[in-house]
């Protein structure tokens, strides 16, 4: 994709993949992280920071911790791992709010084949609806989303060729300094690298 481009960031697999296979198709990166208030925001910050310097790319910043810490207090009993309903619908508009302060006309959001409907705002016909309203901005955006036709495993298949260093990213929706091992993220990790036989370092995981 030439051009300048915002990538979004997650500090996870998909992002990391989508990110080193840009890095040599446009002319310019951005690569976004976005502070919601998740549980593991610290270290896929640090991940993403790790990636970019790999890279040599700077990483874009925002922090709405205290929006998702506001949310958060309103989910009773339970405090989820993500505090943000619908997240997409607001990191999309933040990304395309800050593509236009950096002067790009691209989106990318890292979503894999698995994760493609699996919540309202990962779904096709949301993209399709986001694409549409994105493109009558101005100036227009395009929202892509290049690794939509890749499973997880597929896509660290991919990074792998590409020289990703996956220790480096981060997937547990816990926040641990060490991958949990026992959460949905951390299994559907520990599966896709199972099921291409790639093993991750001694100790990634606590359990």
């Amino acid at each position: 994709m030439a051009g300048s481009s915002v990538v979004l960031m997650s500090g996870g697999i998909e992002s990391a993949a989508l990110l080193y296979h840009w890095r040599s198709s446009a002319s310019r990166l951005h690569p976004l992280y976005i502070n919601y208030g998740q549980k593991g925001a610290t270290m896929e910050e640090r991940a993403c920071d790790k990636l970019c310097q790999h890279l040599d790319l700077q990483l874009g910043r925002i922090n709405i911790s205290s929006v998702g810490e506001e949310f958060r207090a309103l989910q009773q009993p339970a405090k989820s791992f993500v505090p943000l309903p619908h997240r997409n619908l607001v990191i999309l508009a933040l990304g395309a709010s800050y593509a236009c302060q950096v002067g790009s006309r691209v989106i990318a959001l890292a979503l894999n084949k698995d994760d493609l409907g699996s919540y309202s705002s990962s779904s096709q016909s949301f993209l399709d609806s986001f694409r549409a309203t994105a493109a009558t901005l101005t100036p227009s955006l395009t929202l892509v989303a290049p690794l939509s036709h890749l499973t997880k495993a597929q896509v660290v298949t991919f990074g792998n060729h590409l020289g990703v260093p996956f220790a480096d990213t981060y997937s547990c929706m816990v926040g641990r300094p060490r991958h949990c091992g026992q959460c949905h993220q951390c299994k559907l990790r520990r599966q896709a690298f199972a099921h291409i036989s790639i093993e991750e370092p001694p100790g990634f995981y606590e359990q």
